[in-house]
């Protein structure tokens, strides 16, 4: 059968895609655009009310079509699509309900695996499922549920497939990087340490990790740090600098418990990138509230923050808590938005005039190719017509989202 996966929302989605992309066509069925498709699976996100009602007009622009409803909006909120054939959540067990629907080979051509994202040499891994958390305002976890770890075998089989499949960069992924294993008698650095040591030319990106789960295992996350196929990046989300409405959220960690962490990384790796995550406008949240986030971005200069209004889910606790007007929340992201816009600037513009050493790993546009610095900096090389080895590139610009650079020597 002729089919198209559409994915929408986090890493874990993408990652969940791409195994069922692998699994059905070791099962014999074909990838196919749109338009020639026979069934069409949306992979959802829910994340959001707006995210919610941009997946609802999707799924009514594909009525007429066969159409298999995945991901976090089905499992969180079911009651929402009843009228339409879902699966849930793309884990395993969500991947065989799709191959019971969609028919299965006696003899599958290989076993279910991660593959690479489309036009690039990047590979995701989804390490474990669920997190450990109950956060006042997140429907994912009613999606995902509490935190079940792969197993360290698993993970490592699959980032041999993908690098023998020619994959240069490992994304691993999860609700929380830094728990994976509190429930198997594993933990990250121990994986970390294990993947490492995979023959061939890759790296591998560390995802999201709660602050909480990393002061468990700073230090031996630190030593693991040191290994040169890990990208120096941490993504650490803050959500707010303030200890008041951190509370509030249920996050479980303080805002000095996230400056320590990224002091910790910083003095041991000064060239570290932070990407963080913070939600305006939570219920509750006052002026001097926010003013405390802004200054813990100050202190701490992430070079990304991925800014979310705060939104009201059901079957959260937040979702009962009185809302502030919209027209708050939106001044406070773009204050927040602006604040790390120039601090993202600043940090990329040190690159200026550099020679730097980049890993190539897809196409970009107008004959460019996206890289990435050991640090996970993105870069724009100019002069370059092929992914998947390192070379080196002159910086000769630079934006609040990546530098650019022209290409020239290779490594």
């Amino acid at each position: 059968m002729r089919f198209c996966i559409e994915t929408y929302g986090c890493t874990s989605n993408t990652g969940n895609s791409m195994e069922l992309r692998g699994a059905l066509i070791a099962h014999g069925h074909q990838e196919s655009d749109l338009d020639g498709s026979e069934v069409v699976i949306l992979n959802t996100c829910a994340v959001t009310s707006r995210t919610e009602r941009n997946m609802l007009r999707r799924i009514g622009e594909l009525k007429g079509r066969r159409l298999i409803v995945a991901g976090c909006l089905p499992a969180a909120i079911p009651e929402l699509i009843e009228s339409v054939e879902c699966v849930g959540v793309l884990n395993r067990w969500g991947i065989d309900r799709v191959l019971d629907a969609l028919g299965r080979s006696e003899h599958p051509t290989s076993e279910l695996s991660a593959s690479c994202l489309p036009g690039s040499l990047c590979g995701v891994v989804n390490i474990s499922e669920g997190c450990l958390g109950a956060c006042a305002y997140c429907i994912v976890k009613r999606a995902r549920g509490t935190l079940r770890s792969r197993e360290p075998h698993e993970i490592e089989k699959d980032v041999m497939r993908l690098i023998s499949s020619g994959a240069v960069e490992i994304q691993l992924t999860s609700q929380d990087a830094g728990a994976y294993g509190c429930d198997i008698g594993a933990s990250l650095p121990e994986l970390l340490d294990l993947l490492s040591d995979i023959d061939g030319a890759f790296m591998i990106r560390v995802g999201m990790m709660n602050p909480n789960s990393v002061l468990k295992i700073l230090d031996d996350l630190l030593d693991s740090y040191k290994n040169e196929k890990i990208y120096r990046f941490i993504h650490l989300p803050l959500q707010s600098g303030s200890d008041r409405v951190l509370e509030r959220m249920r996050r479980g960690y303080t805002s000095d418990d996230f400056v320590n962490v990224v002091s910790a990384f910083r003095s041991r790796y000064p060239e570290i990138s932070l990407t963080t995550d913070v939600i305006t406008g939570f219920p509750g949240e006052s002026d001097q509230d926010f003013r405390m986030t802004e200054d813990v971005i100050r202190i701490t200069q992430p070079d990304k923050v991925n800014v979310t209004r705060f939104s009201r889910r059901p079957h959260t606790l937040a979702f009962m808590m009185h809302d502030m007007p919209d027209r708050i929340k939106k001044e406070r992201s773009r204050r927040v938005t602006e604040l790390w816009m120039d601090i993202a600037l600043i940090r990329n513009r040190r690159y200026i005039g550099e020679t730097l050493d980049v890993l190539v790993t897809e196409q970009g546009r107008a004959g460019t190719m996206k890289a990435r610095t050991r640090n996970y900096t993105g870069v724009v090389v100019h002069g370059l017509s092929s992914p998947g080895k390192w070379v080196k590139a002159r910086a000769i610009d630079a934006t609040p989202f990546y530098v650019k650079a022209r290409y020239t020597e290779s490594l």
